[in-house]
């Protein structure tokens, strides 16, 4: 960069030359005009220390402009001050170490989208005594999002496995003692089913928010852990609900094609399918000119007796399916 051609788009030959002289006669004459016009282009904001990517084990105590690549390890949530400043603490580990990442103000709402595992690309942070803050124009941005878990998948996963599930509340229990560690404490329980599996959800910390979780809802868990075979729910885990129009949910009784419909029972509903949202049902694929009873024969003996929930919503007398 030519500090000076720089320097002279806001101020003139003159003034430049006045204030360099200025700032040697501040050092006592032991400064060089080179560094003098340095010093100028500094205060201006024309010179910005370089950004430097690091892993976390090797960011220096008091480093500015940092750049980092890390996978969330947990969301803390929003603290709150007397001064009304608030802030959220953000652990992100590498494969070198793991730090908390302090987000102060308006900067804590980027942390509300966060799940536990996702992949993010952080600059513009600072070190302070063994912690990361995000700068002023700092920036956090999710490279790659956690993938939600298979709930028949759970059972392989270790205790205090951080998950993030979706699917339809299938029963709800209420309030109950369930084991938490190695005690007994009160939580509300309810199971929620992908259609494949179903699992137990214990509710542990923020009770308020069982009266959102009803029957039939769409919902989305995040930030919740494996134990003791359930989905515990914490303070720091997010739920998400919402109402489905119509839903079958439940065991799958019966299945009968009539011509080029489907009529199924599930749980206490029956319904009626057209060919397209009976073959939605039936998870296949196949030309116009193939048999649908054949594919519904073909599939039948495998979905009978299952547990499986679908959204669908009433179309021309049929049921259709989302």
């Amino acid at each position: 960069m030519d500090l000076e051609a720089e320097l002279l788009k806001s101020m003139t030959k003159e003034e430049l030359e006045l204030r360099a002289a200025e700032i040697i006669e501040s050092f006592h004459g032991f400064l060089t005009r080179e560094v003098a016009l340095r010093l100028i282009a500094k205060e201006k904001g024309l010179l910005k220390t370089e950004e430097k990517a690091y892993r976390l084990a090797e960011i220096p105590k008091g480093e500015k402009r940092i750049a980092f690549k890390a996978h969330v390890k947990k969301v803390w949530p929003v603290a709150t001050y007397s001064s009304g400043k608030k802030s959220r603490v953000v652990e992100v580990q590498d494969e070198t170490a793991a730090k908390p990442l302090v987000l102060w103000n308006q900067d804590v709402d980027l942390a509300a989208k966060l799940r536990t595992r996702d992949s993010v690309s952080v600059h513009g942070a600072y070190e302070k005594m063994g912690e990361l803050h995000m700068g002023y124009s700092g920036t956090l941005e999710v490279a790659d999002k956690a993938a939600f878990s298979d709930l028949a998948e759970l059972d392989g996963l270790a205790e205090g496995e951080p998950v993030h599930i979706r699917g339809i509340v299938s029963r709800v229990e209420g309030y109950d003692g369930f084991v938490r560690g190695t005690r007994t404490v009160q939580g509300y329980s309810f199971f929620v089913s992908d259609g494949k599996s179903e699992r137990r959800c214990v509710l542990f910390e923020g009770m308020g928010r069982s009266a959102r979780i009803r029957p039939e809802d769409e919902i989305i868990i995040e930030n919740a852990r494996v134990g003791n075979g359930n989905v515990e729910i914490g303070d720091d885990s997010r739920i998400m609900t919402r109402r489905s129009r119509e839903m079958l949910i439940g065991e799958l009784t019966r299945m009968e094609c009539v011509g080029e419909k489907l009529s199924v029972r599930v749980g206490e509903k029956e319904a009626t399918l057209a060919r397209d949202s009976a073959m939605r049902f039936l998870g296949v694929q196949a030309a116009d000119d193939i048999d649908l009873c054949t594919l519904v024969s073909l599939k039948k003996d495998s979905l009978l007796n299952t547990r499986i929930a679908v959204r669908i919503e009433e179309k021309d007398g049929n049921a259709a399916v989302r």
